[in-house]
């Protein structure tokens, strides 16, 4: 009995063993799942094979006859890098997802692009290395919060700067991955803000024409469905959205499922709403398409080229001065660069060869009597930087607001600024007989930059006795004075624009 008394000892060892090895084995799943995926692989692509691949091999010693091999596909051109980031965060939940996009692509509107998995350390090698990265969009998903390094923020800010699109969604909807891009963007471009995209916006109708979508949600195994305007947020760069964010889940939709209730994946980060399939795989294939059609001009816009002329009477010149206002103040400067040289080859204004951008204050304004105002969005200025231009104008000075792309967001707010500067004057159409229409070239008809189209010129402005000292453009003036514009923008095309900007600054100096 004595002799047979260790073997409880050793079944209890045995016991807590197993438990053991239990216990680690589900910590280590736990980790995993972690990493882990909520989607599908991606699909193979199928094998091709003759016919007489099909049949049994000939008995030996017969030699084979030589079978002819099946051509491979050439590969597409690399386009979208999906961003491996962070050291614990499940970067890869759905690894079908961006694969599936772009096969979607392919097929509904015949457009071959190909992806990698691509390490935000490459894309910090690529930037110490003054090396480009060789994708136009990095594509980043995640459930989990993140935090990127100083280095790592570095070498995104340059790769947006350069002219690449960052795409960004939460996958199941995360509030904890949002906060985390929230604050990395924020990080990224401190005078910089992710705005919500206006239904305008050329995203939603990049190739399908979208002003609502329908979404769905799962909670304690309910499923509700919604339908409503689309929610993307951006950060404009150069007339261009750079930063796409989607704040609810696409990427399950991308690969045709409905993605399942956050609390049996992600406790920590429950999901609000999803996409449904359906629309989730157009407004990809719409982002793709924005993307592709604005990489030439991104490209271009990379590109910002000061323009330094030949002036004989410097004692003449009259600086052009950029108003610094609390939006994206400078979102085309190729184009106002382009102005002051066509001003050099075009007429005989002496006009400085360099652009100096002034606060809206008394003391920088009464220097510079001609101010251009441009942007994409809130210019938010306060009530004593409106009473300085108010000021400004009613003294003798000048000013011209330009809608960078002619979008909806910029437009309401220049009106409702050119309101609270003059509010007891209305802004009114400019009539053909205008003497801004005639001050340089006789101006009657102009073309539209996408279809080449005749369309009429459209200016509004402000009076005060018998002086028109506010002109507006609902329509981009100066985007194409440099060739090349946002294709999606409402824009003259180049001569028309050339022609009509000119006219502008003769008019702001000859008055």
């Amino acid at each position: 009995m004595n002799a047979q008394r260790p073997r409880p000892l050793l079944l209890l060892v045995t016991v807590a063993a197993i438990a053991g090895a239990t216990t680690f084995a589900a910590l280590a799943e736990q980790r995993e799942r972690r990493l882990g995926t909520i989607g599908p692989p991606p699909r193979q692509d199928p094998q091709r094979q003759t016919s007489a691949e099909g049949l049994p091999p000939l008995p030996l010693p017969v030699v084979p006859l030589r079978r002819s091999e099946p051509k491979a596909e050439p590969a597409p051109p690399l386009f979208v890098g999906k961003l491996r980031y962070g050291t614990w965060q499940d970067y890869m939940p759905n690894p079908g997802d961006i694969d599936n996009l772009l096969r979607h692509v392919r097929s509904q509107i015949d457009a071959w692009y190909g992806w990698t998995l691509y390490g935000l350390d490459e894309v910090v090698a690529a930037h110490e290395g003054d090396e480009p990265v060789p994708v136009p969009m990095i594509y980043m998903s995640g459930y989990h919060p993140f935090e990127f390094s100083d280095q790592e923020r570095l070498a995104l800010r340059q790769y947006l700067l350069d002219g690449g699109t960052l795409v960004a969604e939460a996958t199941l909807g995360s509030p904890a991955f949002t906060e985390s891009f929230r604050e990395q963007m924020q990080r990224i471009f401190p005078q910089r803000r992710l705005v919500r995209l206006d239904i305008d916006h050329p995203l939603y109708r990049g190739y399908y024409d979208y002003s609502n979508v329908h979404y769905f949600s799962v909670d304690g195994g309910i499923r509700t469905r919604s339908e409503g305007p689309p929610e993307f947020y951006g950060i404009n760069i150069a007339a261009r959205t750079a930063v796409i964010f989607s704040p609810f889940d696409m990427s399950c939709g991308w690969d045709e499922f409905y993605a399942p209730p956050a609390s049996e994946r992600v406790p920590e980060a429950p999901r609000t709403r999803a996409m449904m399939p359906e629309d989730a795989v157009r407004m990809g294939i719409n982002i793709v398409a924005y993307v592709s059609a604005q990489r030439r001009f991104a490209t271009a816009q990379a590109q910002t080229r000061q323009i330094i002329g030949q002036q004989p009477d410097r004692r003449a010149a009259v600086p052009l001065a950029l108003l610094r206002h609390q939006g994206d103040w400078n979102p085309d400067p190729n184009s106002l660069y382009q102005l002051i040289r066509q001003a050099a080859q075009r007429t005989s204004m002496p006009v400085a060869f360099e652009l100096k951008a002034v606060d809206p204050v008394i003391e920088q304004l009464a220097e510079t009597p001609l101010v251009v105002m441009t942007g994409m969005d809130e210019p938010g200025l306060d009530e004593r930087e409106v009473e300085a231009l108010r000021r400004h104008v009613l003294a003798g000075g000048f000013l011209f607001i330009n809608n960078t792309s002619g979008f909806a967001r910029f437009d309401r707010e220049a009106r409702a600024l050119i309101g609270r500067i003059l509010p007891e004057h209305e802004l009114e159409p400019l009539d053909e007989d205008h003497p801004v229409f005639s001050s340089l070239f006789q101006i009657q008809q102009m073309r539209d930059a996408g279809t080449g189209r005749t369309r009429p010129a459209q200016l509004e402005g402000v009076s005060v006795r018998g002086r028109t000292v506010v002109i507006y453009s609902p329509n981009d003036t100066l985007a194409m004075l440099k060739g090349i514009h946002d294709p999606y923008a409402n824009a003259y095309d180049t001569e028309s624009a050339t022609r009509l900007s000119l006219n502008i600054l003769t008019y702001a100096i000859r008055r």
